[in-house]
C-alpha cells in the first residue's frame, strides 16, 4: 500500500521549461510535466514498504503522476514492495511524483548528490544522463540483453514503448489524416490540438522539420511550417494528457498528434469514434524506463539494481501494458497479455509499414542536447512571431 505524506507543486507554463500548467494532476505519457499538485518541493511523496527479508534501505524513486503515475506504481513499485511477481521479497519504497525535467535538471546540475535511487526517464535522456556519470550502465542487469535494442541504451533498458502518430474524432471530421500537412485545415480552426515544447512537441516538430528538408542544424523548415499551422489552426496547445483526453472527449478537440494508446483508450471507454494514423513522412516512437543512479550508497545500488531487474521482466511490464495498452519492450510479455487487451490496442503489435514509418532517422540524443535552444524558437512562433 502507498499513501500520500505529501503535495506536490504546482506546473509551469508554456513559457517555462516544463511546459506544464498549474496545479492539476495529470498524465506523463513520454512527457516532462506531470507532477500532483501542492507545495514548493517540486512533487509529492508516498511511502510503501514490506518489512521482512528485503533492503534495510528504501528505494528512492521518482515518477510521473496522475493517471499515468498511478498505473506504473500499481505495475512496477507496488508489486516490487509487496515481493510479487518478479521479486520474491518485500522492499521499503519512497516514491516521488514529480515532473521528469526536475529530476533530470537536478542531476545534470549535480550528478554526485542524487537524491534518488532510480527515475522514470526516457532513453535519450538517460543516455546524456550516462555521459555526465550521473546514472549506472545496466548492461550488467539480468533481462537487459533481451530487450531489443530498439527500446535501449547502455544507461537504460526500456518498460514501455510510445508509439505516436494522428488521433482525431472521426464522427466530427469526414477528413482523413496521412500526413502532417492534413493538421493545417481552415475548416479546423481552433479545433487542432498541439503539445508544447516540453512534452511531446519537440518529438513532432523534429520529425515534420525533417520532412520538410531540415536537419538538427538547420531547424527554419520546421518553423516555417509552424508559422503557417498557428496562422490556418490557431491551435489548441494542450499541457497534459489527461487535459488533451478531455477535450476530445468535449468535442473542443478533433485531431492532434497524439498517442497511439490513448486514442485506443477513448474509443474503448469513452465510446468516441477515433482514427489513429501514422503519418507517411513518419512519427516519433521513444521508450521509457528506469535509469539508476550512480553516486549512492552500495546499499542503495543494491536495492536499485534489484527493482531494475524486475521492470525488465516480461510479466511485470506486461501488468502495465494490459492497463494502459502500450507495447511493453521485453520480448515474451504479451505472453501474459489478454487477448481482449490486444484487439482493443492493435499498436500493441504495428504492422511492419506502421514500423518502418517509426525509423525517421533522427539522432534524438543529440537533439535532446539543443532542445533548450530550439525550443525558445519555436515558443516565439507558437506566440505569434
Amino acid at each position: 500500500m502507498i499513501k500520500s505524506i505529501g503535495a506536490g507543486v504546482g506546473l509551469a507554463g508554456l513559457a517555462g521549461c516544463t511546459g506544464g500548467s498549474g496545479g492539476n494532476s495529470g498524465s506523463s505519457d513520454g512527457g516532462t510535466t506531470s507532477s500532483s499538485s501542492g507545495d514548493s518541493s517540486g512533487g509529492s511523496s508516498s511511502s510503501s514498504g514490506g518489512s521482512s527479508g528485503g533492503s534495510s534501505v528504501p528505494l528512492r524513486v521518482a515518477g510521473g503522476g496522475g493517471s499515468w503515475g498511478e498505473n506504473r506504481r500499481k505495475a512496477f513499485t507496488e508489486p516490487f514492495a509487496n515481493g510479487e511477481i518478479a521479486w520474491d521479497e518485500e522492499h521499503k519504497v519512497e516514491y516521488t511524483s514529480a515532473a521528469s525535467n526536475q529530476y533530470m535538471s537536478e542531476l545534470q546540475r549535480s550528478p554526485e548528490q542524487p537524491a534518488y535511487d532510480a527515475i522514470e526517464l526516457d532513453g535519450q535522456r538517460a543516455a546524456i544522463l550516462g555521459e555526465i556519470d550521473a546514472v549506472r550502465k545496466q548492461t550488467d542487469i539480468e533481462g537487459f540483453d533481451d530487450i531489443p535494442s530498439a527500446y535501449k541504451n547502455e544507461y537504460m533498458g526500456g518498460t514501455v514503448a510510445f508509439p505516436r502518430g494522428i488521433a482525431a474524432r472521426a464522427d466530427m471530421t469526414d477528413k482523413t489524416f496521412e500526413t502532417w500537412d492534413d493538421l493545417i485545415d481552415p475548416d479546423l480552426k481552433g479545433k487542432v490540438g498541439f503539445e508544447p515544447w516540453s512534452n511531446a512537441g519537440s518529438k513532432y516538430f523534429y520529425v515534420i522539420n525533417k520532412k520538410e528538408g531540415g536537419t538538427l542544424d538547420n531547424i527554419e523548415p520546421g518553423l516555417e511550417w509552424m508559422r503557417e499551422f498557428v496562422e490556418v489552426t490557431d491551435p489548441i496547445i494542450f499541457d497534459q494528457i489527461d487535459q488533451a483526453l478531455k477535450l476530445y472527449q468535449n468535442g473542443d478537440m478533433v485531431v492532434a498528434p497524439f498517442l497511439s494508446a490513448r486514442s485506443e483508450n477513448l474509443e474503448l471507454n469513452e465510446g468516441l469514434d477515433m482514427e489513429f494514423t501514422v503519418p507517411e513522412a513518419g512519427a516519433p516512437l521513444d521508450f521509457w524506463g528506469y535509469p539508476i543512479t550512480k553516486h549512492v550508497s552500495d546499499e542503495h545500488k543494491a536495492v536499485a539494481d534489484e527493482y531494475a531487474r524486475g521492470c525488465l521482466h516480461p510479466e511485470v511490464q506486461a501488468t502495465f501494458a494490459e492497463v494502459m495498452g502500450y507495447p511493453p519492450c521485453a520480448p515474451g510479455a504479451t505472453e501474459y497479455i489478454s487477448d481482449e487487451a490486444k484487439e482493443n490496442h492493435p499498436m500493441m503489435n504495428p504492422s511492419d509499414e506502421q514500423i518502418e514509418r517509426y525509423n525517421v532517422g533522427i539522432d534524438w540524443v543529440q537533439a535532446a542536447k539543443q532542445t533548450n535552444a530550439d525550443g525558445e524558437q519555436f515558443r516565439k512562433v507558437l506566440a505569434g512571431g
